[in-house]
């Protein structure tokens, strides 16, 4: 994600690379996307992704997203 980059827009540009492998029968399990999400973020969202797994074994794909945007509204 670039500097300044609406999250939204990181989510469909990920969305749009994850359609493509897709059309190409490349399958992306949940946990595999998950990581790519918090991995893409910037060193700002350092904390976020710190506090994800702080007592909890598991954390579903749409909580991420949830977060995710609950985040940014936030640091807005």
């Amino acid at each position: 994600m670039r500097k300044g980059m609406p999250l939204k827009e990181h989510l469909d540009e990920l969305n749009f690379v994850l359609m493509e492998l897709h059309d190409i029968d490349v399958k992306i399990k949940d946990e595999d996307l998950k990581m790519v999400m918090l991995v893409s973020l910037p060193p700002s969202y350092d904390n976020f992704v710190s506090s994800l797994s702080v007592g909890k074994d598991f954390i579903t794909l749409e909580e991420v997203k949830s977060n995710l945007y609950s985040i940014e509204l936030w640091l807005k």
